[in-house]
């Protein structure tokens, strides 16, 4: 194969100058010229920009004149047909890029090192043939060549940024099993069957530290306090009876906590399962929910650059949240609730249920303020006079009362959301001195935990305008909120009396709690939905009917609007019990209603990149880059890539080709990008 084939002819041609025959311009030869090369980007460069009404640029060159109209640029497929066709022997790959070579380059041929040297036209007068680029491609050469590569580590004079946070992380969940066989107190009369049974999980201590050496095995116990609501073989007051059962358990946990971490552990009784032995005895099955928390303080390094070296940074506004404050206080409660007249006057308190909900609360630089009711459920025996007898049978009174506490703290900024938590373990019904209400007493503790949002500029990627370069990375999951959200919502079921029951006289029980709940994030809205089950227990009104219970799901929707929430982000919600009532309608139906709270927090996850052992890379074949390019713009293409690829700054690239600040890339553009 001689030199001359691989030449295109037109490149053998002499030059010709702009003042000769315009006729000669339209030539074989000087047609393939026109369509194979594009002279504009080089005016663009070399020749001071002029304002024009039309994206037209003139260029004259050696094939004569030439006009493209940027408004009608051809489709990729066109300009891939007009490219000259290589002679036989040569590739002819579609490629993207408008490979133009350094500027000393310009009009030379290509050069072909296993070739003779060209014997005609001068090098400097020819003109080098235009490829277009649609995918990388590099030519293989025709006997392997060995390429060493060094790897230089940059460590040593890398700098970085420390970052410093204490994070709250929610570990898997588990469940212990708490089984056990109950005796009916010999002071309770027998059993005949269970109308209810409600459990609490109670911890011995729900923070834990972790040690150094510690295995990250975590050692939790507690017990479940049981209450069971019956129906005894008895009548008159004893119309229902409780027993009041406490159930131990322990369990080591691998939950696989981090040394020096602090822990919070929650509890919750999850299912109840029960069966009846004899009259005397029954068995307890309760299955434990148990949620870890887990508080470590957690160090970040940042990458910020390289000693003495000048970088090319890609850098991200990342936000974090991040734990600012946990504080625990305490309140005192104080507070007589009157019966309603016409109640009966308790003697015995059989269960009581207290449920304490906060109402609202305001942050400041130096306190938090918060309000919140007390909610107590109390079933009782109580007594009335009739035809001057005293007759004793079970009562039900509800009462409320609030609080306002005031938990002092440091000076927080970019507060992202708060949580609150109350234990009311220390908080106690009893009948009053004046046996006309109930008093309650006690201390209820409030858990403060207070979240606050990070930004942190942080470099994802970055090169050198020279040199070749490379790095590990290390992905760290970070969140942050948000927005957060608050709502009420109503729930109301009607409850059908079933046959066996007769006729429902007196509700003397109501309880509920939330069974499940799911939420979902919409553009600019938390949707919140669930079910509560509720419990009624009823008194029959004829005198050959037992007392009977019934149970039953009522379901409950809810929406608040978080103008941040994006359909990708997740949404942590938080659904409590404010009221919860019933209206008899008649003797076969009872109507029971339910006020909640919703508290929601959207929250966005996101997959940090953290650069980390930058080294520059030396080959013994480095392939000296083009000086001249004009890229085709691909569908995903970004400033950043297509100067990172070309080893130029972004500012040069906008600069050359007169972008705007902020214009967006579009597929199909041309950039001309000088080295």
């Amino acid at each position: 194969m001689t030199y001359e084939e691989k030449i295109p002819e037109f490149a053998l041609q002499p030059a010709k100058s702009a003042s000769e025959d315009p006729k000669e311009a339209e030539t074989p030869d000087a047609q393939m010229i026109d369509d194979g090369f594009d002279p504009t980007p080089y005016d663009r460069l070399l020749v001071p920009a002029e304002p024009e009404t039309e994206s037209t640029v003139t260029s004259e060159g050696s094939a004569g004149q030439r006009q493209i109209s940027e408004e009608q640029e051809p489709e990729q497929k066109e300009i891939e047909a007009e490219a000259p066709q290589r002679p036989a022997g040569q590739a002819n790959h579609p490629e993207q890029e408008l490979q133009l070579g350094a500027p000393g380059d310009i009009g030379k041929p290509p050069q072909d090192h296993n070739a003779p040297a060209p014997s005609s036209a001068p090098a400097e007068e020819a003109v080098q043939p235009v490829v277009l680029e649609q995918e990388e491609t590099e030519a293989k050469p025709a006997m392997p060549v060995a390429d060493t590569v060094k790897m230089v580590p940059l460590e040593n004079t890398a700098i970085y940024n420390e970052l410093k946070m204490k994070t709250a992380q929610q570990k898997l969940e588990t469940t212990v099993l708490v089984e056990e066989d109950i005796l009916v107190p010999d002071v309770k009369p027998d059993l005949i069957n269970i109308l209810s049974m409600e459990g609490k999980a109670l911890l011995s201590s729900k923070e834990l530290q972790v040690g150094q050496n510690d295995d990250g095995s975590v050692r939790v116990t507690g017990e479940v306090s049981l209450q069971t609501i019956y129906l005894p073989e008895a009548g008159g007051e004893e119309a229902i009876s409780i027993i009041q059962s406490r159930l131990p358990f322990k369990t080591d946990w691998q939950a696989g906590a981090s040394p020096m971490s602090s822990l919070s552990i929650g509890a919750k009784v999850e299912t109840i399962e029960y069966s009846i032995i004899n009259e005397r005895k029954f068995r307890a099955k309760a299955t434990v929910a148990l949620t870890l928390t887990e508080y470590a303080e957690k160090e970040m390094q940042l990458f910020d650059s390289i000693r003495g070296e000048e970088l090319q940074l890609l850098k991200e506004t990342i936000k974090m949240s991040h734990v600012a404050l946990r504080k625990e206080d305490s309140v005192d409660i104080s507070e007589e609730l009157k019966l309603k007249e016409g109640s009966l006057k308790p003697v015995k308190i059989l269960k009581s249920d207290i449920r304490v909900v906060e109402n609202h609360k305001q942050i400041t630089s130096e306190k938090m303020v918060i309000n919140a009711n007390v909610m107590a459920n109390v079933l009782y025996i109580g007594q009335e006079e009739k035809d001057g007898e005293t007759i004793s049978r079970p009562g039900f009174f509800q009462g409320k009362t609030d609080f306002t506490q005031f938990i002092l703290m440091d000076k927080e900024e970019n507060i992202a959301m708060s949580k609150t938590v109350f234990s009311q373990e220390d908080l106690e019904v009893k009948i009053n001195e004046s046996e006309d209400g109930f008093s309650l007493k006690g201390s209820i503790k409030t858990s403060v935990e207070i979240l606050s949002n990070l930004e942190k500029e942080v470099v994802t990627d970055l090169y050198h305008n020279v040199k070749d370069t490379t790095y590990d990375s290390a992905e760290n999951k970070v969140e942050a909120i948000m927005g957060t959200g608050m709502t009420e919502a109503s729930a109301r079921e009607i409850f059908n009396v079933p046959e066996s029951g007769g006729q429902a006289d007196k509700i003397v029980y109501i309880n509920g709690n939330v069974k499940e709940a799911k939420s979902t994030v919409e553009r600019g809205r938390v949707m919140v939905e669930g079910v509560l089950e509720g419990q009624i227990i009823c008194l029959p009104e004829s005198d050959d009917k037992k007392a009977f219970a019934i149970k039953q799901e009522i379901p409950f929707r809810g929406a608040m609007e978080v103008p941040a929430a994006l359909e990708t982000m997740k949404a942590e919600s938080r659904v409590e019990i404010k009221d919860l009532w019933f209206d008899k309608i008649n003797g076969k139906q009872v109507e029971v209603n339910a006020s909640l709270q919703i508290e929601s927090a959207v929250i966005e996850e996101k997959a940090l990149k953290l650069i980390k052992n930058p080294c520059f890379v030396e080959s013994s074949q480095t392939k000296r880059p083009s000086s001249m390019v004009i890229y085709i713009t691909r569908k995903d293409d970004s400033l950043w890539k297509i100067a990172k690829r070309y080893k130029v700054s972004m500012d040069a690239i906008k600069e050359v080709n007169q972008m705007e600040e902020g214009a967006a890339l579009r597929e199909g553009m041309r950039l001309l990008v000088v080295k």
